[in-house]
């Protein structure tokens, strides 16, 4: 039993909760029409953004606006479809109060981390922020892996090959890496669908338990899934970018929110007014030539029409948002899964690792990969007596989603994330002082078999004007530069289905941008 004067270390430290994982906003009570007053957030037909659940009916005003094209959705997908689109009458609705989606850093004692997204290496995703007024940050590290509690240097640029492994397992590893690498899984087509539509368990299975384990976790990390529930394609891609072995990598002190900061100051700059957080969009509706969007902001429900919409929002809500929707949307939507999520970050008063930027833990461990927040600033700094944040990755299974509402659930993990830290790093206990926990129902779609090549063309058709900007549009992984993509073409789209007036819009708001730019 712990003395209440002398309290243990796991106990001294602050451990915080924040996120989203069922969405639960509140609506004012004039909007249920005819809605149970159950809300039990654990059953899956309720897990809907802003408790807006199936069957409910609201009573909305009339149109009290009209703009060329409303964006539903504040992640990097709809910020850039913002961005691409910035000449035209837009409004872009966030249910959130912050904008950023899966790509937000925060900051504690001056130090960034992150709370999502943590790096890129797309060259379009580099020339955006480069237009936005970033400065690029190469990462200059191979990613570090920990076997059996081992540290493993360079993991994936032949370091496994000093891992605590028997030397069978070694060649298994090399062996992968070389006919992953030898696979053609861009330009031959057939091959293309083959790989889509089997499961990366079944690719691995000729390497040996140790490769399934290590990617069991790998694909949980960045693409939402263990290899039974992957698509072999995605898993075979992942040696061509995974491991940090690639040298054009790139980040900040704080991840990839830092982009979706910059987007923000940049378009309050240039739509003044026209980025709405806090907005709760209860449905997008065809009417005629236009389309009526209803939305409840500080308590009131508002109308507006558009001649276009962009939702920018995961087919999980977009489905529930998006009326008289055909049944090959809703059937593809209904098949898209997403992992829950916890991205802990551990907050110290020293330096417990600074060895490399990212470092990737096989399988059963719950940390499945952890990043210095600071790398790109800190990489070279040998003082150890400063503050520091380590930025620990531990994805949950489907089924544990409602469970994350619990804080003492999530608090559970955050110590238990401390405890291995202390395992791998003896000390680090004593240094940490907060544990920041951030939790997200539904930040990662998972990439299974067929996604990519069966379901996403299907879930990025337009219906009618209205047009899917999410990342889960596109397939593949879930990532910045895949949200740049479906951004890119559903922003071509807009602009194709306005036509000519659209044209001019553009001309003429972009000469009053001059002096912006």
């Amino acid at each position: 039993m712990n003395d209440p004067q002398n309290p243990s270390r796991r106990q001294a430290i602050r451990y915080l909760v924040g996120g989203a994982v069922a969405a639960a906003c509140p609506l004012p009570s004039s909007l249920w029409a005819a809605a149970s007053l159950n809300t039990n957030l654990g059953s899956e037909q309720n897990k809907i953004c802003h408790q807006v659940r199936d069957g409910a009916q609201f009573t909305l005003p009339a149109r009290s606006a009209e703009y060329a094209v409303v964006i539903v959705g504040g992640g990097p997908s709809g910020l850039m479809t913002a961005y691409k689109l910035r000449n035209l009458n837009l409004l872009l609705l966030e249910k959130e109060p912050r904008l950023g989606g899966n790509a937000i850093s925060e900051q504690w004692r001056g130090q960034w981390y992150s709370t999502g997204a943590a790096y890129q290496e797309d060259e379009a995703v580099k020339a955006l922020c480069r237009e936005v007024g970033m400065e690029i940050h190469p990462i200059r590290s191979v990613d570090a892996a920990i076997i059996n509690n081992t540290l493993v240097p360079e993991f994936w640029n032949g370091g496994f090959r000093k891992a605590p492994y028997p030397e069978g397992v070694k060649e298994n590893f090399a062996r992968f890496q070389k006919d992953m690498k030898a696979l053609d899984t861009e330009k031959d087509e057939k091959n293309v669908e083959k790989l889509d539509n089997m499961t990366f368990a079944e690719l691995l299975r000729p390497y040996g338990p140790e490769l399934k384990a290590w990617f069991d976790n790998f694909g949980r990390n960045n693409w939402g899934a263990d290899a039974e529930n992957t698509s072999a394609l995605v898993g075979a891609q992942s040696m061509i970018w995974g491991g940090g072995v690639q040298p054009d990598r790139f980040t900040w002190d704080g991840g990839l929110g830092r982009i979706s900061l910059a987007l923000e100051e940049r378009l309050q700059k240039l739509v003044p007014g026209r980025l709405r957080k806090g907005t709760t969009v209860l449905q997008v509706e065809p009417k005629g030539s236009k389309i009526l969007v209803g939305y409840s902001e500080n308590d009131a429900v508002k109308t507006v029409a558009a001649r276009a919409v962009v939702m920018a929002s995961p087919k999980f809500i977009t489905k529930k948002i998006v009326k008289g929707l055909d049944k090959e949307h809703l059937d593809a939507m209904d098949e898209m899964r997403y992992q829950p999520y916890l991205v802990v970050n551990v907050c110290s008063n020293q330096v417990i690792y600074n060895g490399s930027f990212d470092t990737n833990i096989p399988a059963p461990s719950i940390i499945v990969d952890f990043n210095v927040a600071d790398w790109v600033m800190n990489r070279d700094n040998k003082e150890i007596n400063r503050p520091a944040v380590l930025t620990c990755y531990v994805p949950r299974p489907e089924e544990e989603r409602s469970r994350l509402l619990k804080d003492d659930y999530c608090i559970s993990f955050g110590q238990k994330v401390v405890d291995q830290l202390d395992v791998w790093f003896p000390g680090a206990k004593s240094k940490v002082e907060e544990v920041h926990i951030y939790r997200r129902g539904h930040p990662m779609y998972v990439s299974a078999p067929g996604v990519l090549t069966r379901l996403a063309p299907k879930l990025r058709k337009p219906f009618g004007n209205i047009f899917f900007a999410h990342s889960d549009s596109e397939g593949g992984v879930t990532d910045y530069s895949t949200a740049l993509k479906a951004a890119d073409r559903a922003g071509k789209e807009v602009i194709a289905a306005l036509g000519k007036q659209a044209a001019r819009e553009s001309v003429a708001f972009a000469a009053g941008q001059k002096e912006l730019d």
